[in-house]
């Protein structure tokens, strides 16, 4: 009988202990992990940033049979701002894809010269005043773009194809006096390549940041004859640094 009392105790205490256990218990709350960011699509933006470079100006006085060559190097610097679109394909974590944009421009470049000789010891003139410079109105590119992707950020290479419109001018003034005032606008076309980081701030909007360096080649701007002769080209290169804003849908 009291072996049987005894048994029947430490059964119950078991299931007391089985069951306070259960109580204890307690669940842990589900761990939320969004689903990848999906890079696939179009998309259209907005970007502004600064662009600048040294714009060259080699020129060539010949005369006499003898060649005089020179050049007038200008630091050229402003703001850009443009429009992109393009279209995303995704396969795993590579990104492939394709951008054009369109960019307005204040990149301008100039330098200035100014003479008094109101002695006149060089002779023929009291004052000479000169300027020249070439602006770049705005310009465009065309670009494929590969990245490695890492959910919500993409690191991506492009390059490929740029066009764009330039303006150059010399002017010379001689004792107050007009004497050269050419003005030349020039389209141009040449090539572009960069890199750039973007992120993706919600599920179609995306932050990107992106430098590109664009070389839009050599344009004759002046070709005089007024017994020598006299040539000036014009070769615009700049570095671009900007941030955009894209719209996928």
């Amino acid at each position: 009988m009291k072996r049987t009392i005894i048994l029947s105790i430490a059964v119950a205490l078991m299931s007391s202990a089985a069951y306070s256990a259960d109580l204890l218990t307690i669940d842990e709350p589900a761990v939320y992990a969004p689903a990848a960011y999906d890079w696939n699509g179009f998309y259209v933006g907005v970007n502004a940033g600064y662009g600048g470079g040294l714009f060259e100006h080699p020129f060539e006085v010949t005369g006499g049979g003898d060649t005089l060559p020179g050049t007038i190097d200008v630091t050229a610097g402003g703001f850009v701002y443009g429009v992109q679109a393009g279209f995303n394909a995704q396969m795993d974590n590579i990104l492939f894809g394709i951008e054009a944009d369109v960019q307005g421009s204040t990149v301008d470049g100039r330098v200035s010269l100014s003479i008094d000789d109101p002695d006149d010891l060089i002779g023929g003139f009291e004052s000479l005043d000169a300027d020249a410079g070439t602006s770049l109105d705005w310009f465009a590119t065309l670009r494929p773009r590969i990245g490695l992707v890492n959910d919500r950020f993409v690191v991506y290479a492009t390059g490929g194809l740029a066009y764009g419109q330039t303006t150059s001018s010399i002017n010379v003034s001689i004792n107050g006096n007009p004497f050269l005032d050419p003005s030349i606008t020039n389209d141009r076309f040449g090539w572009t390549v960069g890199a750039g980081l973007e992120y993706a701030l919600a599920d179609n909007i995306t932050f990107k940041t992106e430098y590109l360096y664009t070389d839009l080649g050599s344009e004759e701007i002046l070709n005089l004859d007024f017994g020598p002769t006299f040539t000036m080209d014009s070769a615009v290169a700049f570095h671009t640094v900007r941030a955009g804003v894209n719209f996928q849908f």
